[in-house]
């Protein structure tokens, strides 16, 4: 019986130093960036290209596509979903024009644009609901948990889980 308590406990002997969420952080954070970036420059101009649109379209899509399956509300789906549809309908009946040799009209450009800003900031509002905001601390090691346990302050808050 003391044998069995003294038995050292199996551990692998490799571990990866990245999990799958670290690396859909970093993903996240990469489309999140390029939105911020798109959506900077769609709004300084006075009437942005298709481009530039259609680039801030697809990296929404992008992140709203990523983040679907997280959402947990089945209204707010059916909205985002919605929005995709009609941006993509107002993205492709502006392409169309440009076929056409024609030009689309500022005020559907500005309802696109619009259209488009209101679900980033939708996705942002997302973003911190399904916990993406949160703060990621790094695992230590048991000769750091307790190097960090006997140095912590006497009030016994923030110790590092056993």
């Amino acid at each position: 019986m003391a044998d069995e308590l003294n038995k050292p406990v199996w551990r692998p002997k490799f571990q990866s130093e990245f999990s799958m969420g670290e690396y859909d952080f970093k993903r996240f954070d990469l489309w999140l960036g390029r939105a911020e970036l798109s959506s900077a420059t769609i709004n300084s101009c006075e009437i942005p290209e298709l481009g530039l649109v259609q680039r801030y379209f697809s990296e929404l899509n992008v992140l709203y596509k990523s983040w679907r399956s997280l959402i947990s509300s089945v209204d707010l789906k059916k909205e985002l979903d919605e929005v995709i549809t009609d941006a993509k309908h107002q993205k492709r009946q502006w392409e169309q024009t440009i076929i056409t040799g024609l030009e689309l009209n500022k005020v559907n450009v500005f309802n696109l644009v619009d259209l488009l800003d209101s679900m980033h900031t939708k996705l942002l509002d997302i973003k911190q609901i399904i916990g993406l905001g949160i703060v990621v601390r790094k695992v230590m090691s048991p000769k750091e948990k307790i190097r960090y346990g006997l140095n912590a302050k006497k009030d016994f808050i923030n110790l590092p889980e056993a």
